[in-house]
């Protein structure tokens, strides 16, 4: 919420799309290194016995970096605002107030963005989650290599969305872009369900949907702060992610009780693809 709404403060009337799309595109790297690192660190100490203690080293460093950056982010915050001549009485104004939220969810368009977010990341974060057992079951392959495979999608992501929000910034088109990600996706759900895999289908789907997660990310994020007064943006994020985060507890147990069902990964891979075309609606 607090990276979303500095950026919309800082590149306000300038590049937001842009900022916000080499924001994600370092965050898909961040994701990109977990699948790749994490397997390696996890034998680093012990080969014949993998433990989560150095994994959970290295993220604790990362976050130590990540406290110090944002320490010296509020520093630079409030020298802008000194600078644009913001007083105490404006910085009240801006404080958050419950009947904040009441007036977001009177919005049509702030409802129909948000009923967007939740359905399209509820297909790819929990996607995440069990893509690697997906890969590892479907092409008989070692989880190393599986989660080596998979590590290809947020590469093409963060490849990407740099570029179009540059694209979004200068011709606009964020509802085709919109349309076009979530019709990405929905082909890629629907080929891991139904087409007999292979390597090179694999790496094409996975391709797909890294295309799919610079669109909708690139279009999606910077239309909120188009959508409400700048007063209400950080309540605004807050209520989508809110809003998101219901799925992303929601459907996991869903994909979960599917797996035990069936045993297979058709059934929620079905589940995803259906996903998509709520979104795409």
């Amino acid at each position: 919420v607090t990276v979303s709404k500095a950026i919309a403060k800082w590149f306000k009337g300038k590049e937001m799309a842009l900022a916000m799309g080499l924001e994600m595109a370092i965050a898909r790297l961040g994701v990109f290194a977990v699948f790749r690192l994490s397997p390696y660190l996890s034998t680093y100490l012990n080969e014949t016995m993998p433990t989560v203690v150095t994994p959970v080293l290295a993220c604790t460093i990362l976050l130590l970096i990540g406290l110090i950056a944002y320490t010296v982010f509020t520093f630079m915050d409030k020298k802008l605002d000194a600078q644009a001549g913001v007083n105490a009485s404006e910085e009240a104004e801006e404080q958050f107030k419950v009947s904040d939220i009441g007036i977001l969810f009177t919005s049509k368009t702030f409802l129909i963005v948000s009923g967007l977010c939740v359905l399209y990341y509820s297909a790819i974060f929990p996607f995440q989650k069990f893509a690697t057992g997906m890969l590892e079951a479907n092409l008989n392959m070692p989880t190393e290599q599986a989660a080596g495979l998979f590590s290809w999608f947020p590469i093409g992501a963060m490849l990407l969305t740099p570029f179009l929000g540059a694209f979004l910034d200068k011709k606009g088109k964020g509802a085709s872009m919109l349309i076009l990600g979530s019709i990405l996706m929905i082909t890629c759900h629907l080929v891991f369900a139904l087409v007999p895999l292979t390597k090179p289908i694999a790496y094409a789907a996975i391709i797909l949907l890294g295309i799919s997660f610079s669109l909708v990310p690139a279009a999606l994020w910077p239309s909120v702060p188009k959508l409400v007064e700048e007063r209400y943006l950080g309540s605004a994020y807050s209520v989508i992610f809110w809003i998101q985060n219901i799925g992303l507890m929601a459907f996991p147990i869903i994909i979960g009780w599917a797996l035990d069902k069936t045993g297979g990964y058709t059934l929620p891979m079905l589940i995803f693809a259906s996903l998509g075309i709520l979104a795409l609606v």
